[in-house]
């Protein structure tokens, strides 16, 4: 994943690990954590945002967004 894709997953405090290709996942709001590789934000954390079940775009809640609604 690249860091622009962590921002928008929420993950706010993310960073590039300077002379690698790796990145250190961090959020504001929780203790986030990578499991076999995903990033994973705690349950319940106003940082974390969903995919739409009709279209996959990103929104903060589960379910459908309202164009798909």
């Amino acid at each position: 994943m690249k860091l622009a894709t962590l921002r928008q997953l929420g993950f706010d405090g993310s960073y590039h690990v300077p002379f690698t290709k790796s990145y250190h996942v961090n959020c504001s709001q929780c203790q986030a954590l990578c499991i076999n590789g995903y990033p994973t934000h705690e349950t319940g954390c106003p940082n974390q945002v969903f995919e739409c079940k009709g279209c996959d775009t990103l929104i903060n809640y589960k379910g459908y967004c309202q164009d798909c609604s």
